[in-house]
């Protein structure tokens, strides 16, 4: 009996998420505000929206907001109106940041040079391709029986 892929991804992910999850502790974080700071540190536009976070992340906009709001409140980062749009709220890093975003960049790098290290170009080409497999059908679409 072969092994089911969606849920050995599943474990796989939920250790990821404990990895960056014993990480971020360090800065009293978890692993997705870790991820925002190093979304966020990355983007070289100044007007990075709250949907821009929710597209990346995959996230409702009520899941992004209660998250940002957190982060808010941590002083990590801000949030305001759009300057092109008051409609939508940008979202900007704070100072307080600052010391965090080399170490959290670090992190990342090293846990992809892991991959790159382990694995050769043309599987972690297969293996992106499986997860946007993944993130870009439905449920319904990779379903071959129907119940």
């Amino acid at each position: 009996m072969s092994q089911n892929t969606g849920r050995l991804l599943k474990k796989a992910a939920n250790q990821l998420t404990k990895d960056f999850d014993q990480f971020a502790s360090n800065f009293d974080l978890t692993s997705t505000q870790m991820s925002i700071i190093d979304y966020l540190s990355r983007q070289s536009h100044p007007d990075v929206l709250q949907k821009d976070i929710e597209i990346e992340f995959n996230i409702q906009r009520s899941t992004a907001t209660v998250l940002l709001q957190r982060m808010e409140r941590k002083q990590l980062l801000v949030r305001h109106p759009s300057r092109h749009d008051a409609r939508q709220k940008a979202v900007q890093l704070t100072a307080k940041t600052n010391p965090l975003i080399e170490r959290i960049g670090t992190y990342m790098e090293q846990q992809q040079q892991k991959l790159t290290t382990n694995f050769l170009p043309s599987e972690i080409e297969t293996f992106e391709t499986i997860l946007n497999y993944y993130l870009h059908t439905t449920a319904s679409e990779r379903s071959t029986n129907e119940y």
